[in-house]
């Protein structure tokens, strides 16, 4: 099997240009997305995983949860017990609430948990294992035990996701929008819950895949749009596909960027304008001889494109977006892993 690296870009670190007067915003989109690296723990290592309203990202540093104001790095809070695991911030909405998981000492396992800046400590989510996305209604949504989903809002259940039979069991439930349609996996492979349902999960297409194929979705945005991977076990490969609801149709591969062996990543979406961002890693071999992994994105239209990195043979990869531009990931300088944001991302 390949390894699984980071990613980085395959062009050099774009510079800014000169424009006319006349049209600061014509010179912000001739200049081309722009990297910015973010404050880490003492450790020097992060990763960027959710984007709010400009100045607020969510993620890891030191491999704890932390969140970002301005390039600023905070450590979250914790209960008494809970203060010293490993996790990271995996959403955050409009409104500044986060969720996230966090894998505590003791008794070792994981929970979820939400917080928002000026609370004394993050509130720990009931019966949970991760938390994954959180809703500008503040509708949270994660795994539970014993092979089950949820959806939270503040610190109770409001909803547990049924699979999509009575013979299988949820494995994920990755992410929600607006509309509180989740996205996730069972047993039977890649599914969707619809909002304003309560039925089973139904499964995204086609559900009759040749062998050694399966689906990861791994966002959805405000329009319903899912976004995620078609994986090959045998041919050890990884695509980019979507899936547009009403989800009556198969998901539709987008071509990868060229010379990565047919593996890349769709990771997010944006909530409105369709930047969708993600990963493409180098999997055979190291520079020279193979480009560095690379962070992506696709409007929509056209070529997935390459995101900036730190250093010419250093990994990147992609894993928020935002509407107004912003991808939040990560990207190697100096053999560490610094947390970054790319602006002006279109």
């Amino acid at each position: 099997m390949r390894r699984r690296s980071f990613l980085t870009l395959t062009g050099a670190g774009l510079t800014a240009l000169v424009a006319p007067a006349s049209s600061a915003a014509a010179a912000a989109v001739a200049a081309g997305p722009r990297i910015r690296v973010l404050d880490t723990l003492p450790g020097g290592n992060g990763q960027v995983h959710a984007l709010g309203r400009a100045g607020l990202a969510g993620g890891s540093s030191a491999n704890v949860p932390v969140y970002w104001t301005g390039r600023t790095v905070h450590r979250v809070p914790f209960p008494a017990g809970y203060g010293f695991g490993t996790g990271e911030v995996r959403a955050v909405n409009r409104h500044g609430l986060m969720a996230g998981t966090v894998l505590f000492p003791g008794p070792g396992h994981a929970v979820g948990f939400s917080y928002r800046r000026g609370w004394r400590t993050a509130r720990i989510l009931p019966n949970s294992l991760t938390a994954n996305g959180v809703n500008d209604h503040g509708r949270i949504v994660g795994t539970g035990e014993n092979h089950t989903a949820y959806v939270w809002h503040r610190t109770a259940v409001e909803r547990e996701l049924p699979s999509s039979s009575p013979f299988a069991h949820v494995t994920s439930a990755v992410g929600i929008n607006n509309a509180g349609t989740v996205v996730g996996t069972d047993t039977n492979g890649a599914v969707v819950w619809p909002g304003g349902t309560a039925g089973p999960a139904q499964r995204l297409m086609p559900t009759e895949l040749p062998e050694g194929v399966s689906y990861a979705p791994a966002a959805v945005d405000d329009h319903g749009r899912i976004v995620g991977s078609a994986g090959d076990f045998f041919s050890d490969s990884q695509y980019e596909t979507y899936w547009d609801a009403p989800y009556t149709a198969d998901g539709v591969r987008v071509p990868g960027l060229p010379g990565y062996y047919d593996e890349g990543y769709f990771r997010a979406v944006s909530p409105t304008t369709g930047l969708v961002v993600g990963g493409a890693p180098t999997s055979f071999g190291s520079p020279p001889g193979y480009p560095p992994g690379t962070a992506e994105f696709w409007t929509g239209t056209g070529p997935i494109r390459a995101l900036p990195r730190l250093q010419e043979d250093g990994d990147a990869d992609a894993f928020a977006a935002a509407d107004d531009g912003r991808v939040g990931g990560c990207a190697v300088r100096d053999d560490v892993l610094k947390p970054v944001i790319w602006t002006g991302v279109r």
